[in-house]
């Protein structure tokens, strides 16, 4: 085998394996507080009753929360009103590899 092959299957090993490590975390893991992305999109936007009260995982709590009424904000603020100018909207801000304009937090 050349070094040059043996080089290539070393990058590809090592790119594969930073890209599963990175698949294995959830969006947003940790960030601020929360255990995922969803966790702040169903706490905050669909029950209304706060992520930090919602807890994690949301496993029978959405149904009887917003039974007859809908989600707590249909739409929810949206990418601009999300956050201030020049941070990425959305669970984009969390991920550094994002390709969405604006600041990205993740690791």
């Amino acid at each position: 085998m050349s070094k040059y092959v043996l080089i290539i299957a070393v990058v590809a090993a090592t790119a594969l394996g930073a890209a599963q490590s990175a698949a294995a975390d959830p969006t947003c893991a940790s960030t601020l507080g929360i255990a995922n992305h969803g966790q702040h999109v169903v706490g905050d936007y669909v029950t209304g009753t706060g992520h930090d009260e919602f807890g994690w995982p949301a496993n029978g709590k959405v149904g009887s929360t917003i039974a007859g009424s809908g989600a707590a904000a249909p739409g929810a603020p949206g990418a601009k009103g999300h956050m201030p100018a020049g941070v990425a909207p959305g669970a984009s801000f969390c991920n550094a590899q994002s390709r969405s304009p604006g600041i990205h937090l993740g690791p």
